[in-house]
């Protein structure tokens, strides 16, 4: 009878203790396997965590932020200038309402309106007298700009209507040739100067003449 102890237990005899070994042996982790966990664990690491593992300094991190702070500041430098842009934009046009609309007043743009066809001829011809006289008149400095218009004018009046055209309001029916004919006046500026200052300092524009009163329009009905 056998009575001497076995000096390492085992849970059984035979090929099961084989099989747990290599279960065991399975399951320990391979050295290619462990150094790819490092380097997937280190890349997805932040850039702390990174400088508090191998000392490395965040220069990735410091980049971004120099990229980050130059687009800021083209932004701002963008915004400032297209502020100073439309801010002029506006004032000129808030300027040249008071210059060459005849009885302009601020915030009446939805009411602001003709009616009758000697209200249309008196503020063309206003707008017209305000624009040759601008050099007179405005406190800044202001350029025509010529050949824009008919025969290199610096303004130019036109008008566009239909060819022909019969409209019967009673009936309402119309007749309408669909060709379109535009016609247009150039109108100059002033070029000679009086100047009624002794010493010349401060030119005197001479009246423009009244020729382009002369433009008739076709209000056709």
């Amino acid at each position: 009878m056998e009575t001497q102890k076995l000096l390492t237990p085992v849970n059984s005899y035979g090929s099961q203790d084989g099989e747990v070994r290599m279960r065991l042996s399975a399951t320990s982790p391979q050295p290619e396997e462990e150094d790819l966990r490092r380097r997937l664990k280190y890349y997805f690491m932040s850039p702390c965590d990174k400088f508090r593992a191998k000392g490395r300094k965040p220069f990735k991190l410091v980049l971004q932020l120099v990229k980050i702070l130059i687009v800021t500041i083209q932004l701002i430098l963008f915004g400032l200038s297209n502020q100073m842009v439309v801010t002029f934009k506006e004032e000129n046009t808030i300027t040249f309402k008071h210059l060459f609309l005849k009885d302009y007043a601020e915030g009446s743009e939805d009411t602001y309106a003709v009616y009758t066809q000697a209200d249309v001829y008196d503020h063309i011809f206003y707008a017209v007298d305000k624009y040759l006289a601008i050099p007179n008149e405005t406190i800044g400095r202001y350029a025509y700009v010529h050949a824009a218009g008919v025969n290199k004018s610096a303004l130019m009046l036109c008008q566009q209507y239909y060819r022909k055209g019969r409209i019967d309001p009673a009936n309402d029916t119309f007749n309408i040739d669909p060709k379109i004919v535009t016609e247009c006046l150039g109108v100059d500026p002033p070029e000679k100067i009086i100047s009624s200052d002794p010493e010349g300092n401060f030119p005197v524009y001479q009246e423009p003449g009244n020729s382009y009163r002369n433009f008739t329009l076709k209000f056709y009905k």
